[in-house]
Formats: structure tokens, C-alpha cells, sequence
């Protein structure tokens, strides 16, 4: 913000061409000696206009009407012109000429700037940089968003800018208490969420960072083996209703008698093979298809 002080003034300016004798009226914008000027779309007769007090002296409803439209465009302006003192912008009369005109930039939203990032994150697992777990979960972390904000707001998405520390504590007691997510969970939707803060204030869509001296941590998780029982139930389990999970019971199974990590292998479940050498309790070894 270069100058806070501006000055509005309107004046009737003669038509080249003569026609009912009424003058268009104009709107000047002054601010540091620059100026700007446009037509407000109304004409008056210059007989009535006083400059000085720069409203009609007409006594007629479309005269009384006029200095009604008058006294709107110029609360208009003071209201633009406060709005751009708030957010400590940069005036001059070209900016609120367009501030007026609504030929401004729109806010960038939260959730629109999300799906924005995830179309990142699908390039990203396409080209196997990560998984689709992963990225089904920044997915969902919009979906949650939205639901969050409509059940608080009464609105699917805000301003990024009008994200603030508040708008993320209720957004984490959301997703513990109403998702009933653990803490881990919990921590890896905010961190995707400060993700999509840090990739707005990169591109000036906001300036302050919600998240500043915000830490998360996460719970260590204390794994244990499976008992030889335990595989047993696993084993006995009936999922034929669920052909995805029984085709993921199988392959663990499989990993568990033939010590292939799960973790540095991607095994894919092409067909099971009934005459292959059983591993136990009817379960037939399967054919497997390993990519690096």
C-alpha cells in the first residue's frame, strides 16, 4: 500500500453528438496524481447538475434516484478502498477501477488448490513415485476437508487465505473425533494439509502460515510376530465373498512360509495352482509375478 488517502469525484462531460440534451456522467479516481477515469452509465441534465456538492438539484424521481446511485458507487469505493488498506495491497485508481469492475484476480480456495496438488500426486503415481495408497489417502484427505467445512461453515471450501491455526484444530479434533482416526492417521491428513499451505505461500496465494510452531508426533507403533496360531486362523478364514482380501490373505501366507518381503517386492496374484506343492492346511503355493 503506496497511499491511503483517495478522492472520487463525478462530472457530466458533453456528448460529441448533440441528442436529448443530458450529459453522460463520469466517475474520476485520484490517488498520488494519478487518476482514473470511466462512465457510470447514467446521464443527467447539465441545467440541474451542481459540481460543487456533485449531485442533481432535480426535483424528479429520476433525479432523486440518480443521486441514490451517486451516493451507492461512492460507498462502493470506500468500501473497496478499506478492503485494500486491511490486506495491505498496493492502490492506485487503475486497481480500484478494477476492484470495482470485478476484473480482479478471485481468491484462490482451499479445496480448489488441493485438487491441484493431488494432480501432482497423480503424475507422481503413475510414474511409481508413490503408491496408490498414498495417494488415495490425499484424495481423501479433500473429501474430508469438504465435509469438515460444511458441517462447521455451512460451506464446502474457503479462501486459503482465510485458513488460520484455529481452522486446524478443529480440522484435527474433526478427524479424530468424527472420522475416528488414530494419531498416526491423524498426523499424515495434516501434514498433507501443510503441504498444500506451504505450496500456496510459494506461489503468493497467502502469506501467513497456520502451521508456524506447530509440531506432530507420531506414535511408534510396537509390532510384534504372529504365533503359529494366529497364521492358523488367518489361514482358515473364509473370504470367498471377498475375492480382493482373500487374494491378499493368500499372498501373505505365502510370504510368511517363503520369507519374500512384502515390503521390497510387489507381487501381483496371477492364477492359483492346484497341483503345486500344498503349504499347509489345503492352501496351494501361487503363481507370482515379482517386479523391482
Amino acid at each position: 500500500m503506496k497511499d491511503s488517502f483517495f478522492t472520487l469525484t463525478f462530472f457530466p462531460r458533453k456528448p460529441r453528438s448533440a441528442g436529448s440534451g443530458e450529459y453522460p456522467l463520469y466517475a474520476r479516481i485520484t490517488t498520488e496524481g494519478q487518476k482514473a477515469e470511466f462512465t457510470i452509465g447514467r446521464k443527467v441534465n447539465p441545467s440541474v447538475w451542481d459540481q460543487r456538492a456533485q449531485r442533481s438539484n432535480g426535483r424528479s424521481r429520476r433525479d432523486i434516484e440518480l443521486n441514490k446511485y451517486l451516493e451507492m458507487v461512492r460507498s462502493r469505493f470506500y468500501e473497496i478502498h478499506n478492503r485494500l488498506i486491511n490486506e495491505g495491497q498496493f492502490i492506485n485508481p487503475q486497481i480500484m477501477k478494477n476492484h470495482y469492475f470485478g476484473m480482479v484476480e478471485k481468491p484462490k480456495m482451499l479445496c480448489d488448490v488441493f485438487r491441484e496438488t493431488n494432480i501432482k500426486r497423480r503424475e507422481e503415481y503413475e510414474r511409481g513415485d508413490i503408491g496408490y495408497a498414498t495417494f488415495s489417502r490425499w484424495e481423501r484427505c479433500v473429501t474430508y476437508l469438504e465435509e469438515f467445512m460444511t458441517l462447521n461453515r455451512g460451506e464446502k471450501d474457503i479462501p486459503i487465505k482465510d485458513v488460520t491455526a484455529g481452522f486446524i484444530q478443529d480440522f484435527e479434533h474433526f478427524l479424530r473425533m468424527s472420522k475416528e482416526c488414530a494419531n498416526n492417521t491423524t498426523v499424515r491428513y495434516l501434514r498433507y494439509l501443510k503441504n498444500v499451505i506451504q505450496y500456496a505461500i510459494a506461489n503468493k496465494w497467502t502469506n501467513d502460515d497456520p502451521f508456524a510452531g506447530k509440531r506432530f508426533k507420531r506414535t511408534k507403533a510396537e509390532r510384534c510376530f504372529l504365533t503359529e496360531p494366529e497364521l492358523q486362523r488367518i489361514m482358515a478364514l473364509d473370504l470367498k465373498a471377498f475375492p480382493r482380501l482373500e487374494s491378499v490373505r493368500d499372498t501373505f501366507v505365502f510370504c510368511c512360509y517363503t520369507f519374500v518381503a512384502l515390503t521390497n517386492v510387489c507381487l501381483i496374484i496371477n492364477k492359483l495352482q492346484t497341483n503345486n506343492r500344498g503349504i499347509g492346511n489345503g492352501l496351494e503355493t501361487t503363481c507370482l509375478h515379482h517386479f523391482a
